[in-house]
């Protein structure tokens, strides 16, 4: 990868991890490579960002500002909660296709599934709940990393609740018998969106288009109630 130098040095360095972070991941990528393919030396870049960490957050949450900004004027406009909630997935999908291995990589390491831990919302205790499936448990540094992954993520995905739950409350979607049935809706709508972008390869369609398929299935479902 070229990098124009006369960009200014931080440029420089989050263009460069966004290429090896993308072509590595995150525990394979290295400062030294980031470092040498933005052509500035390595106390640069800790006097910019401190460390891996800090760089690969300041690159993803750099990259998802423009991203929460236009779904806040979604969440905001005077459009239909049907309409709102086709509009929501026409931009997650424009965004997740542009910056699909990037946002798989920050979704595995929010995740923290390939270390064999994760956290899990308890809604009692109203915390986040750490479970360990293999392996030992994350120190409390990985625990913080891993909770502002989830924040970052959380900020595109509370819009999207929000949509849901004002369809709620205004009866244009079906009400939920259970407290949390507008969130549990909401983390897999967003969860399965997430997940045929970062698996699936077609993209023949646009995603205005996919956008009013999944709206049209989700809220009305796939049975004919004729037949």
């Amino acid at each position: 990868m070229e990098i124009d130098k006369s960009l200014p040095k931080s440029e420089r360095i989050l263009l460069a991890a966004a290429d090896v972070f993308s072509r590595k991941g995150y525990l394979q990528a290295t400062l030294d490579e980031i470092i040498e393919i933005a052509d500035t030396g390595k106390g640069t870049v800790y006097n910019y960002f401190k460390n891996k960490d800090n760089l690969f957050y300041t690159l993803v949450s750099r990259i998802n500002e423009p991203f929460v900004d236009a779904l806040q004027k979604i969440e905001i406009s005077d459009a239909s909660s049907f309409l709102k909630l086709e509009q929501y997935l026409k931009e997650m999908l424009d965004f997740l296709r542009f910056n699909d291995t990037i946002w798989q990589v920050l979704f595995y390491e929010m995740l923290g599934a390939n270390r064999g831990w994760y956290f899990i919302h308890d809604y009692e205790t109203k915390e986040d709940r750490l479970v360990v499936k293999w392996g030992v448990a994350p120190t409390q540094e990985e625990k913080e990393r891993v909770t502002r992954y989830s924040e970052l993520i959380g900020s595109s995905f509370r819009i999207l609740e929000n949509i849901m739950q004002e369809g709620v409350d205004t009866g244009a979607f079906k009400p939920s018998p259970e407290n949390k049935g507008v969130h549990y809706a909401a983390r897999h709508l967003y969860g399965g969106v997430a997940m045929a972008v970062f698996f699936g390869n077609d993209r023949q369609e646009s995603s205005s288009e996919v956008a009013k398929i999944i709206a049209d299935r989700f809220l009305f479902g796939c049975a004919n109630p004729a037949k």
